[in-house]
């Protein structure tokens, strides 16, 4: 951030300054360090006091040029902080280590790279669901606002390793890369699957060629905002009934009904029960759309009522929020 770059060059300037202040008038003067640092601090700060050693015309011009240089640095310095404070800026860098420190203590969260349209609705998604996520942005304007809203956030490229080391992409569960460039999708799935082999990729494509190259540099997963548009539009106009359905599973309709995961758990109440004997839809209203199989990881479509549950079987079901939280807490409990 700029407000810090500027605290690092008043720091760095002054330190510099003492230096050459104690090595000048040790050498100028011939004195020891103490008394080298106390001509320095009353040099710089123009109190007045008394002066220590021998004086010579050297040590008056030196005396002169480090007055001068105190007065420019310390001016600069008092002008800066005063403008951070009035601006708000000191609250900001306040806030901004303090979410760095947040950010630091997150595991198994994701990842999202931009914060353009796309980046939007997912924020909403996430926040949504309550999950943990860190963006990434270099836009002041979107920075500032997601800052504002409490949400996690890190200046920069995600092109960058260390602006993605700075998101805990070693700890991280699962990278969006939603950036406006295609070639930055691509740098950014590159470099993140070369800091993290076993995250999860999901990259933005504008062209098939670009889908391609996505997925050799390491991404599971490659959509295309503008043909998932694209053929939704088309089919709204041919299929408009279909659509409707459509909207009511991603609860884009009026009817609060999602598409959800539910994994088979250890010791749980569907582990080696038949799909019959769970009795999912009585127990809790929701619809069982498919299983995948954690044997060979192939999805079963419209699963066969004597299917037995094993450990680490995904159901895919479709229902609303409290049912399958109340699935979720029968798969919990042990019967």
């Amino acid at each position: 951030m700029d407000e810090k770059r500027k605290l690092k060059f008043i720091l760095y300037a002054f330190l510099l300054l003492m230096v050459v202040g104690i090595v000048g008038y040790m050498v100028l003067l011939d004195v020891p360090f103490v008394d080298a640092l106390y001509m320095t601090v009353i040099t710089i700060s123009t109190v007045g006091f008394g002066e220590v050693g021998r004086t010579s015309s050297q040590s008056e011009l030196f005396s002169v040029l480090m007055i001068f240089l105190g007065v420019g640095i310390v001016g600069y310095a008092l002008s800066t902080v005063v403008a951070m404070f009035v601006e708000g800026k000191m609250v900001d860098l306040w806030k901004g280590k303090k979410m760095n420190k947040r950010i630091s203590a997150l595991h198994d969260h994701y990842i999202l790279c931009g914060s353009g349209e796309i980046a939007k609705v997912i924020i909403e998604s996430f926040l949504e669901k309550n999950l943990d996520f860190v963006v990434i942005t270099d836009k002041q304007d979107d920075l500032d606002d997601l800052s504002h809203h409490d949400i996690l956030v890190i200046e920069g490229q995600a092109t960058e390793e260390n602006i993605l080391k700075a998101a805990g992409i070693d700890r991280a569960k699962g990278l969006i890369a939603s950036l406006d460039s295609e070639v930055d999708n691509i740098v950014t799935v590159l470099t993140a699957r070369n800091l993290n082999k076993e995250i999860y990729i999901i990259a933005n494509s504008t062209t098939k060629s670009g889908r391609e190259k996505l997925s050799k540099v390491g991404a599971n997963k490659t959509l295309s905002a503008v043909e998932i548009s694209g053929r939704r539009m088309a089919s709204l106009m041919i299929k408009p009934n279909i659509i409707s359905f459509l909207d009511v599973v991603t609860r884009m309709g009026d009817v609060e009904l999602d598409l959800e995961e539910v994994f088979v758990k250890t010791d749980s109440y569907l582990e080696n029960k038949t799909l019959l004997e769970a009795q999912i839809p009585s127990k809790t209203g929701l619809m069982v759309l498919a299983i995948k199989k954690k044997e060979d990881g192939k999805m079963l479509f419209n699963p066969p009522i004597d299917y037995t549950f094993q450990l680490g079987d995904v159901l895919i079901v479709l229902g609303r929020e409290d049912q399958v939280n109340k699935l979720r807490n029968l798969g919990d409990e042990r019967k």
